[in-house]
């Protein structure tokens, strides 16, 4: 009788989507998840496609959020998944005065950690 030896394929860490979902604070989840190296794509009906606002950087990517977060405006993951170096989140942002942002990114990962946001924002006007 022949041995059958089951092989599975090692596995890379990815994104935990469900943590970010639950964290009380989505910003500080998704700060912890940043690479150092992490490059930041945002484009919005203000700044159109052909010239993104694009940051480099972990300390960039923060105080970016630390200047929204000062301006009273509050993120939540509310959806998203990831496959193994990809990933892809929809961020809802909130402010004070009831007006919303949301953000659907595609993302690349690393080790489970972001390395490249690319972002499409859609503002309440």
């Amino acid at each position: 009788m022949a041995t059958v030896l089951a092989m599975t394929a090692p596995t890379a860490p990815t994104l935990d989507v469900e943590a970010l979902r639950a964290a009380p604070e989505s910003t500080f989840a998704l700060a912890a998840v940043l690479t150092e190296d992490v490059e930041w794509i945002e484009v919005d009906q203000r700044t159109q496609p052909r010239s993104p606002a694009v940051l480099h950087g972990r300390e960039a990517v923060l105080e970016m959020i630390a200047d929204a977060e000062s301006r009273g405006i509050t993120s939540r993951v509310t959806d998203g998944f990831a496959a193994g170096d990809r990933a892809a989140l929809t961020v809802t942002c909130s402010y004070a005065g009831g007006g919303q942002v949301l953000c659907n990114a595609l993302l690349d990962l690393r080790d489970g950690n972001i390395v490249r946001w690319f972002g499409v924002q859609a503002w309440d006007d």
